[in-house]
């Protein structure tokens, strides 16, 4: 399934990701607060 799953990825974005299956809720959430990401381009 990991493998299906990179596979769609990249056809369907065009890059390469790797993918790894884990159990629910085993991934512990960041600390901290967000950054805001502020875009000052001139376009």
């Amino acid at each position: 399934m990991e493998r299906r799953l990179e596979q769609n990825i990249k056809e369907l974005l065009g890059v390469s990701a790797k993918v790894k299956l884990v159990e629910p809720k085993s991934i512990q959430r960041s600390e901290g607060k967000a950054v805001r990401v502020i875009d000052k381009r001139k376009i």
